[in-house]
């Protein structure tokens, strides 16, 4: 979205805009750093009262965010680019518009967005002028500019298909797979996080045994057993992630497609009979 907005002549009146969660892959980071010397300085926003980000934020609220109380995304993001949009505001008095590069083709919800909205969260009319692209054309303007995407998109195996919150509470079983092969820290990471919540949660819930309420976890179990949600910390969802056929069976090869393909950036050579 950056670079066709430059296309359009539009680089002296964009801010580029950054809300760091403090959980990114230290990837991310590298490639915003190149990234401020292709588009221009990045603007890199944090909460004000949560300024370790996600692990701040878990450990001050005593759980974790899930799908229904996403605060994550209104108090690491939201929150910080209304801030940010307002000190705007008042240093320059612009009437800026909210563009954001999301596509339609990414998902069932965001393919029901319009080009337009009047209104968002941060209190800015929202324009997403690549909605309507295919994943073709995000690969040829990158193509055009000579610009490398972020090297989590490239890794021969279980390249990303989307980059941000590594990983999100909504994150998909192969995508959970990915992290606990490549990069087993992070699990480390959520491990630890669990085990100092819910330390604290059962200080505070001494009953909680009685109560049946889940201690809390990264990710949490859909179906209840006996009126109870299973407890799913994190080394039961990596187990079952590296599962197939309904989670009874590990899956011994990995069979995706390798990132630098996508991209048409190397040369793998046939994959099926007839490729060429």
């Amino acid at each position: 979205m950056a670079l066709w907005l430059i296309e359009q002549g539009l680089k002296d009146r964009c801010h580029w805009v950054f809300a760091d969660t403090g959980w990114e892959h230290p990837d991310v980071y590298k490639y915003l750093d190149y990234l401020d010397t292709v588009i221009g300085p990045i603007n890199r926003v944090t909460s004000k009262k949560y300024p370790k980000g996600m692990t701040d934020l878990v450990k001050k609220k005593g759980m974790f965010p899930s799908r229904k109380f996403r605060f994550c995304t209104e108090q690491l993001k939201v929150v910080p680019i209304r801030e940010f949009v307002a000190d705007l505001v008042e240093r320059t008095g612009a009437d800026p518009v909210s563009c954001v590069g999301i596509r339609a083709a990414e998902s069932r919800s965001r393919a029901a967005m319009e080009m337009w909205d009047a209104g968002g969260p941060i209190g800015l009319d929202t324009w997403r002028p690549i909605i309507e692209w295919g994943l073709e054309d995000v690969v040829a303007i990158h193509n055009k500019h000579n610009i490398m995407p972020c090297s989590l998109y490239l890794r021969p195996n279980h390249p990303s298909s989307r980059v941000g919150c590594y990983p999100c509470i909504m994150s998909r079983k192969k995508e959970i797979f990915a992290v606990a092969e490549e990069d087993s820290w992070r699990i480390d990471d959520i491990r630890q996080l669990e085990e100092e919540v819910q330390e604290k949660h059962i200080e505070r819930n001494p009953n909680w045994k009685e109560q049946k309420w889940q201690l809390p976890t990264m990710f949490q179990g859909r179906e209840y057993k006996d009126g109870e949600r299973p407890l799913t910390p994190i080394d039961k969802v990596v187990d079952w992630a590296k599962t197939t056929h309904g989670g009874n069976q590990y899956e011994l090869i990995y069979t995706g497609q390798p990132g630098c393909r996508m991209w048409g950036l190397c040369d793998m050579g046939p994959s099926e009979e007839g490729d060429e």
